[in-house]
């Protein structure tokens, strides 16, 4: 059985009854955490112009998560998925391929759940469904795939919109496979648009372009039975490896293993391994920001990509994708949050001058592909007393086996929400999230914090 035959069947054959209820936990988790950064970018200068692209109204087919009404389906799913990945701080899918599988699926899945006016539990089950074929093609591609320059996050959310929002229509199998194939042809995004407001917009495009894949495909529209493996299809063009088999879907649900990683800073998952190598050498031996003459901060190769590389940044855009960023904030502030991500932060002569003796490189151990297996960061602080510390990091707080826990989930959902929606409303949204695995009617869940535009 070939991939493309393979998801179709899975997709087709699920039903609610089928995903274990263990499964449901951390989709509701993520979920929550998903939708709490969606909101916190609402305010980001991105979010204004897409609030006046897409003017909300009372009525409409599906909520806008930046508090503006509703609009059609594939507008609030465009939308909704660009801000969900806005502040970059949405979840990691904790496979080799790096990539954000929730930005790209969940606000696919919602726009379509409120559209047919179906219940929360569709919407997670749909979401799981999206997620789990996600992570399975992320975590059987060749790192080939992202090493070219291909933002996985887009190129294979795309395909995760699609079957999640076609699990949600009822599908049939031949009409999941035309959803794929449609799905294939409408992805892309490229890693040059890192650290600008083009990168979190591959989410966003993403949603949208899944969602249209099975809107077609619902009316009879066409494409490639075998679109994945087929000869100059999607996983040859997109460099991904040659791919056995996707007959391990659902054995277990990637939720359960490996799991899916929540982010504790609002960075790019490349700066973390060195964010909390540096946070462990602040804590150990006391460090100061004044003590330090230069910091060395050893990656691996394809973080080193993923990163901007200048000791200067004028954007919180830029800012996301900054180690020289992150470590001045770890020793100035002892954390990195979304506070720190302001111009104001940025103009500062003693955050200007630490970056600049930031060095990022790729460390020695962690030059090819196959490494990334054994990933870690390495931090060598060069003291100005002529001392030097050092600290190699492997473990980052928020994955596997480190997982955060509910209630820091929602400490996490208030440090982004409250700024927006205050404590009152934050704290309404928050209850009824808790339970949105029996909530009847999805859309009558947002106006409880946010009301018609």
């Amino acid at each position: 059985m070939g991939p493309t035959e393979a998801i179709a069947k899975f997709v087709a054959q699920t039903t609610a009854e089928d995903i274990p209820s263990e499964v449901f936990k951390p989709a509701k988790r993520h979920s929550i955490d998903t939708l709490g950064v969606a909101i916190g970018a609402s305010r980001e200068p991105l979010a204004e112009t897409l609030a006046a692209l897409v003017a909300g109204q009372s009525e409409g087919e599906a909520s806008l998560w930046n508090g503006r009404g509703r609009a059609a389906a594939l507008e609030a799913a465009w939308v909704n998925g660009t801000l969900a990945h806005a502040l970059d701080f949405d979840d990691g899918g904790v496979a080799l391929t790096p990539m954000h599988p929730s930005s790209p699926i969940l606000p696919a899945v919602w726009a379509l759940c409120e559209s047919r006016n179906l219940s929360g539990r569709d919407a997670i089950s749909a979401y799981i469904v999206g997620l789990e074929v996600a992570c399975k093609i992320a975590s059987a591609v060749s790192l080939s795939h992202y090493d070219h320059g291909w933002h996985a996050t887009a190129v294979i959310g795309a395909l995760g919109a699609a079957v999640g929002t076609g699990w949600l229509a009822g599908l049939t199998e031949d009409q999941t496979r035309s959803a794929i194939g449609i799905a294939a042809s409408l992805a892309g995004g490229l890693q040059a648009n890192f650290g600008t407001m083009t990168k979190p917009l591959h989410a966003g495009v993403a949603c949208r372009n899944g969602l249209m894949a099975t809107i077609l495909a619902k009316a009879g529209w066409t494409s490639n039975r075998t679109i994945l493996e087929t000869d100059n299809g999607f996983f040859k063009v997109f460099g991904c490896g040659e791919i056995k088999d996707l007959n391990s879907l659902g054995k277990p649900f990637h939720f359960v293993s490996p799991g899916v990683s929540i982010k504790r800073f609002p960075t790019c998952s490349a700066t973390h391994f060195g964010i909390e190598a540096l946070l462990g050498l602040k804590r150990d031996h006391a460090l100061a920001a004044e003590q330090v003459e230069s910091i060395e901060c050893g990656v691996h190769a394809l973080s080193f990509q993923a990163l901007r590389q200048e000791s200067e940044i004028q954007t919180a855009e830029e800012a996301r994708f900054s180690l020289h960023f992150a470590a001045a904030m770890v020793l100035l502030e002892g954390s990195v949050e979304l506070k720190h991500f302001s111009q104001a932060t940025f103009n500062r002569e003693d955050v200007r001058a630490l970056m600049k003796r930031v060095r990022v490189y790729v460390h020695p151990e962690l030059c090819d592909l196959e490494s990334k297996k054994r990933n870690f960061a390495e931090v060598i602080v060069h003291r100005k007393d002529g001392g030097s510390i050092s600290k190699s990091e492997t473990k980052i707080r928020g994955r596997a086996p480190l997982v955060l826990n509910d209630s820091e989930v929602e400490a996490k959902f208030r440090g982004c929400v409250e700024p927006v929606l205050g404590v009152k409303n934050s704290q309404a949204l928050l209850e009824k999230l808790r339970s949105l695995d029996s909530l009847p009617e999805l859309r009558t869940l947002l106006p409880a914090a946010y009301g018609p535009a």
